[in-house]
């Protein structure tokens, strides 16, 4: 093997390497994924959330018109029996940790989707949080 050859192997290895930790580190940090939401120290169901909470639908005007139809967010905060739920920021987290912190009036404007989609149609797209499985009561 000549000396070429031993730098482009150890340039390989070095990059596997990388990437193994990469992988290593990335699913260490994922956040919990389930059929729950945590809110504070409780779990809600996301079955129960849609059984529990009244049902919106939101037309979102973006290159086309898309409709949702989800919990309302305050709602899902109610059932949660956070206490004077009006003076609380709240940062919605998806299992990627893509967080958003919103007041409370956002909250009673934005819904979550079956598939655990935040969506708030007065705010830009960069509050839509995928995947939620958690809500920091702030």
């Amino acid at each position: 093997m000549n000396k070429k050859e031993a730098i482009v192997s150890i340039v390989a290895l070095s990059f596997l390497v990388i990437g193994i930790v990469s992988n290593i580190y990335v699913y260490s940090h994922q956040i919990e994924k389930g059929d729950f939401i945590t809110i504070g120290n409780k779990k809600l169901y996301i079955n129960d959330v849609f059984e529990k909470c009244n049902i919106k639908s939101i037309e979102v005007k973006k290159s086309i018109k898309e409709n949702y139809s989800g919990a309302i967010l305050s709602d899902i905060i109610n059932v949660s029996g956070i206490k004077n739920p009006e003076i609380h920021k709240y940062t919605i987290v998806g299992s990627d940790g893509y967080q958003k912190t919103v007041e409370w009036n956002d909250m009673e404007k934005g819904i979550i989707t079956k598939n655990k989609r935040v969506i708030f149609s007065h705010l830009p797209g960069a509050f839509w949080v995928r995947d939620v499985v958690k809500i920091e009561v702030i």
